[in-house]
């Protein structure tokens, strides 16, 4: 199922290939029983009768230093006798039982007390500013490590280390937990550089001293005897874990060779992303990897372009390129091209994955498309095997319990705070409670952080989120105002773009990926709908009012807060004006969309689908043919009278496609939901159209598809049995009061006279309308 792979992919948060994320391995993800040993926190597991295998596990509390204790996530150091167990296990910090006199931060940093009467030990949480007392945050006794570093006493307020300049004394610069990032020159604390570290310790140094620092590697330049920056494409199983402090970790892609393959699964090249040719702006394509920006000629827009394989010498920007694959088969790594999966070396997934995003499996040689993997349930049972894979069903976890390999469904799954971190776009670990739970936008406490989520571990998906500057609390993202054409693709995720290739006065930021369903040939009205699930499925055009009548209502636009909600309602049309917002009731269609301005058809179907034409400046409820676009940024992502709208570069005109097989990029493809879908097979893509069977196949869905992508499509119907997906050659026969609306894609409604029929609420010759399903939250 395509809808769930899970496409990875390591682009640095500050645009600079050489540092890495600061997100640690688990030991589960430790492939080499070498890497493992050198972890502190783990431990080489030897599998009984098989000396050649093994996995990497936690190591116990019990075998830990003190200073390994205290910076542990889930031990606690207790002073005492020589000789005597000091490190112990606990869950929460309330849970610490402390000797005489010493304090939490002595225990785990990580622990603070509480100001109650009777204290206790409670978490440090993540900003120093929420502790209040001196004693809390920079103790007489041992230190505080919030989440976001190392935390200060300013004389009024708890303060974090932002930069090595704030540490006054000698003693603090170099601590342990800081003297990666800062170093003492005698007179000040200032930032750490590699080349002050000799061949004995240089391995890395952090960025800065926070908590979510990136780490640059360093390697021993045995020419000129210095330490030097690198970065991991270079290192080898020698150092890769080492050398960015265990944030990647050796991936074998067969008994010789290998890769230096990132720990941290929250990277991905989402299914909602830009692509290169969406991007009108300069400046987002040139913060895009994997694409150039080609200046205007003849008279023409600027575009930006995929850059080719040949061209591109970064192992992370490499692999998230279709056709291309890091290739380390030779003495100097190159990007090179590829035409199938089983002609890349790769031991295992991660292998796999780190030389394309494309190639995510491996049958233990070589590397598999997605539609060639195995199930996490079907793969070997070893743990380091199932650890370190992804199988078709998701990303794969070994349970412990009944010694089996099973798809990840869920963050509570994950039960250690090392595991959690890997997904940090949608988990986060709850420190009160010790779980691992689903991340909402309200987790992010700064507006720095708030950014997006990812709702579902399976599903690759980015979901906005927006800073509210009055409540300082961040909420789902609702409406394209909040950004500008300056923060609209970084702060979005890449997943939206500046509408226009103009100036900041003209455009809005909308979503890439957006996907449209040609005449919905539908008259179904709320009051058709007589049970609350189709009437629910129905929204946000219906809502079921279960306080007044208990019925199917239509909804009323004031109560739309939301730009997707409003825009894709047949009532309402969201209404920008003076740089405000709301929901509005659309009285006549034609003089409606007429007040709105807009010059592509994205822009006004973001405010209403029944406005799909643009006229002079403004929108209309007629819709254009394709060839009545003149411009590259108005031609592409249309769709008019004639078909999908695609550009024809050689002759600078605007054509409309009315079968799949003439998509020829996957965003066209992937626009049209239940039409055509993205196929490639033998290194080979083309726009498919679908039938029962791969449309269960690809979205593990049985209800219906449409024949083509133009409004003369019709609507056939599937039926699901057993395992196998049928036609049912337009019956409705077998669909029941429950699943009739679902089922027929909103196309038929419950008939209650009589025994009850499902019927066809849509006639075949009516005005095109459009369903946009807008990727805003």
């Amino acid at each position: 199922m395509t809808s769930i792979i899970l496409i990875i992919v390591a682009f640095s948060i500050l645009g600079n290939a050489n540092f890495i994320p600061n997100v640690q391995c688990s030991c589960q993800q430790m492939i080499e029983q070498k890497d493992c040993s050198n972890k502190a926190d783990c431990q080489w597991q030897q599998i009984e009768m098989d000396p050649f295998n093994g996995y990497c596990e936690q190591k116990s509390c019990q075998y830990l230093t003190q200073q390994q204790c205290q910076l542990s996530y889930s031990c606690y150091y207790q002073p005492g006798q020589p000789g005597q167990e000091f490190c112990f296990p606990f869950k929460k910090c309330q849970d610490l039982v402390l000797a005489a006199n010493q304090t939490c931060q002595e225990a785990n940093v990580k622990c603070v007390p509480s100001n109650q009467l009777n204290p206790q030990c409670i978490p440090g949480g993540y900003s120093c500013s929420s502790l209040e007392t001196q004693e809390t945050c920079q103790p007489a006794k041992g230190f505080t490590l919030a989440g976001e570093g190392l935390c200060y006493w300013n004389g009024q307020s708890c303060k974090v280390i932002t930069n090595c300049g704030e540490v006054q004394t000698q003693t603090q610069c170099e601590m342990q937990f800081l003297n990666r990032a800062c170093l003492w020159t005698g007179q000040t604390c200032v930032a750490q550089q590699c080349s002050n570290f000799s061949s004995g310790n240089c391995t890395y140094i952090l960025n800065n001293p926070m908590s979510g620092s990136a780490i640059q590697p360093c390697f021993w330049n045995i020419d000129d005897q210095t330490c030097t920056p690198t970065n991991a494409n270079q290192l080898t199983l020698e150092d890769c874990a080492k050398n960015t402090d265990f944030h990647y970790r050796w991936a074998p892609i067969n008994t010789i060779q290998g890769i230096c393959a990132e720990c941290n699964s929250q990277k991905f090249i989402y299914r909602n992303q830009c692509e290169c040719k969406q991007l009108l702006q300069q400046q987002e394509c040139m913060s895009s990897p994997g694409c150039i920006w080609e200046p205007s000629q003849n008279g023409q827009f600027g575009s930006c372009l995929q850059n080719t394989c040949i061209n591109i010498t970064n192992q992370q920007t490499c692999a998230q390129i279709q056709g291309c694959y890091w290739n380390t088969s030779i003495a100097s790594s190159v990007c090179t091209v590829f035409s199938s999966c089983s002609a890349i070396l790769g031991k295992n997934s991660q292998a796999c994955l780190q030389q394309s995003i494309f190639c995510p499996g491996s049958n233990g040689k070589n590397c598999l498309n997605q539609f060639s993997m195995l199930s996490c349930s079907e793969l070997q049972k070893e743990p380091n095997i199932c650890y370190n894979s992804i199988g078709k069903d998701g990303y794969c976890i070994y349970n412990v319990s009944t010694n089996e390999c099973q798809n990840l469904t869920s963050c509570g799954i994950l039960t250690s705070i090392q595991q959690c971190n890997q997904f940090a776009h949608s988990c986060i670990w709850n420190a009160n409670t010790y779980e691992c739970q689903q991340k909402t936008c309200s987790n992010y406490l700064t507006k720095e952080s708030c950014n997006f989520v990812q709702n579902s571990l399976n599903i690759n998906v980015l979901n906005i989120c927006s800073w509210n500057s009055d409540t300082k609390i961040c909420y789902a993202y609702d409406n394209s105002l909040k950004y500008d054409i300056n923060t609209c693709f970084n702060q979005t995720g890449r997943t939206h773009h500046w509408s226009e290739p103009l100036n900041a006065s003209n455009g809005l930021c909308l979503p890439c990926r957006y996907s449209s369903l040609l005449n919905i040939k539908s008259d179904c009205s709320c009051s058709d709908l007589i049970n609350y699930t189709d009437c629910a499925l129905s929204s946000p055009k219906c809502f079921w009012n279960s306080t007044a009548t208990t019925k199917c209502q239509k909804q009323v636009c004031t109560q739309l807060t939301n730009q997707g909600s409003c825009a894709i309602s047949k009532n309402c049309y969201w209404n920008i004006s003076n740089n405000k917002a709301s929901c509005q009731n659309i009285n006549q269609t034609d003089t409606t969309c007429a007040t709105i301005k807009a010059n592509t058809q994205q822009e006004c179907l973001s405010q209403s689908i029944l406005c799909a034409g643009i006229n002079n400046g403004y929108c209309s409820s007629t819709l254009n043919s394709c060839s009545e676009y003149q411009t590259f940024y108005q031609c592409f992502g249309s769709v008019g009278t004639d078909g999908i709208c695609q550009w024809n570069q050689t002759q600078t005109t605007c054509l409309g496609i009315n079968n799949c097989n003439m998509i020829t990029t996957e965003i066209q493809c992937s626009l049209l939901l239940n039409t055509c879908y993205w196929q490639t097979l033998n290194g080979n893509s083309s726009c498919t159209p679908y039938n029962c069977s791969t449309l269960y196949a690809q979205t593990n869905n049985c209800d219906f598809y449409l024949s083509t992508p133009n409004q003369n499509y019709e609507i056939n119907l599937c039926y699901l049995e057993g395992l196998s997906c049928n036609s049912a050659h337009k019956s409705l026969i077998n669909l029941t009061s429950s699943n009739c609306y679902a089922s027929s894609g909103g196309t038929a409604r419950w008939n209650a006279s009589g025994t009850g029929t499902c019927q066809l609420c849509y006639t075949q010759i009516i005005s095109i309308l459009f369903l946009v399903l807008i990727y805003m939250n």
